[in-house]
């Protein structure tokens, strides 16, 4: 009997212990170019159709640019910081918006597959609008302006 409750408290503490973990986003976001306050990425994205993987590599190009910086580009530091989390929780009716409203696409000026959908991949060319996301974060307060 008591390896049966032993048994079950174990189980109870594996099932607790991975239900806690938060999971770790990793984006594949490479610098391609930039121009006219606009930078272009390739990124790639996963989902469950070419269209949900589109869009996912839509999402980690602007996400690296908020909370981890290009290097080799003029935005070598997050526009937002590196916590992440704190951040997102912070701003959570901003990112709501910008997510599940899609309104992260006024920001995307094209977006342009690079290689064939296949095992829930797709690489994708974006060209992000980084003025235009820039003011926005100015103008709702989440980044102060630039000399002020």
């Amino acid at each position: 009997m008591k390896t049966i409750i032993k048994f079950g408290l174990y189980i109870l503490t594996g099932l607790l212990v991975c239900s806690c973990k938060s999971s770790i986003p990793s984006a594949q976001v490479n610098y391609l170019s930039e121009r006219d306050g606009s930078i272009n990425v390739r990124s790639v994205g996963v989902g469950k159709t070419k269209d949900a993987a589109k869009a996912n590599a839509e999402i980690n190009g602007i996400d690296v640019l908020l909370f981890r910086g290009l290097p080799e580009s003029s935005q070598k530091t997050p526009l937002l910081g590196y916590n992440e989390s704190e951040i997102r929780k912070q701003y959570d009716n901003y990112f709501k918006q910008m997510y599940e409203n899609k309104r992260y696409l006024t920001f995307v000026m094209s977006s342009q597959p690079v290689s064939d959908y296949s095992k829930e991949r797709v690489s994708v060319e974006v060209k992000i609008n980084l003025r235009a996301l820039r003011s926005d974060l100015e103008g709702q307060g989440l980044i102060r302006k630039f000399g002020y």
